[in-house]
């Protein structure tokens, strides 16, 4: 099993998220999709490479597409740990998050 960890900017991702869908959807909307977004990580413990690699945001990155986002992670076997790097809209020009 591995450790699943959220970085200080994959939070800071998602808490932009929310305010946004606050402000301009509903706080509903905003609940929802966040907290499944960190329920679509949930998996990763047990199977850290369910999902597909996305070179395009860094090398060793892949990716969760759910409702229009993309939640970045990496994997490192040695410490058994999946780091979330970042979350991104699908419709935004990729990034280098690592």
């Amino acid at each position: 099993m591995h450790r699943v960890d959220w970085s200080a900017s994959a939070l800071e991702d998602i808490e932009a998220l929310f305010d946004y869908l606050t402000e301009n959807a509903s706080l509903w909307d905003a609940a929802n999709l966040c907290k499944n977004l960190v329920r679509s990580t949930e998996r990763l413990a047990e199977f850290p490479r369910l999902y597909e690699a996305a070179p395009q945001y860094g090398e060793g990155v892949r990716r969760i597409s759910l409702s229009g986002q993309h939640v970045l992670y990496e994997v490192n076997d040695q410490a058994q740990a999946v780091t979330v790097l970042a979350v991104v809209g699908q419709r935004q020009n990729p990034r280098l998050v690592r």
